[in-house]
């Protein structure tokens, strides 16, 4: 079974999402993506589809659906930090962490 290829329409938001959904986990400032701030760095990475988006986070489509449906919807899941801050780097919105920083140095 073949999924459609469906785009996610994400016209008429801003140019950059948030600047607070920008800062790591670890700042007191950061604050969670809104699913427009995930549909802005979607349309940076080139509009992807739902498999697209899956196959980069290495999770089943139908999880992707979920974080894309509005919040106030029953199926609604936050996406993880860890697949928010992938797409921002991916996007080149946030630098990658150097080697040094995986491991504690400077």
């Amino acid at each position: 079974m073949s999924e459609t290829r469906a785009q996610y329409l994400v016209s008429g938001l801003p140019e950059d999402p948030n600047k607070y959904a920008l800062l790591k986990y670890t700042d007191p400032d950061f604050c969670e993506p809104t699913l427009q701030d995930i549909r802005c760095v979607i349309r940076k990475l080139g509009e992807l589809t739902g498999s697209e988006i899956a196959g980069r986070a290495g999770v089943d489509s139908r999880v992707v659906r979920k974080w894309l449906s509005p919040p106030e919807s029953p199926n609604h899941k936050h996406m993880p930090y860890a697949v928010w801050r992938l797409l921002l780097i991916e996007a080149n919105l946030v630098e990658s962490p150097g080697n040094g920083d995986m491991h504690g140095q400077q």
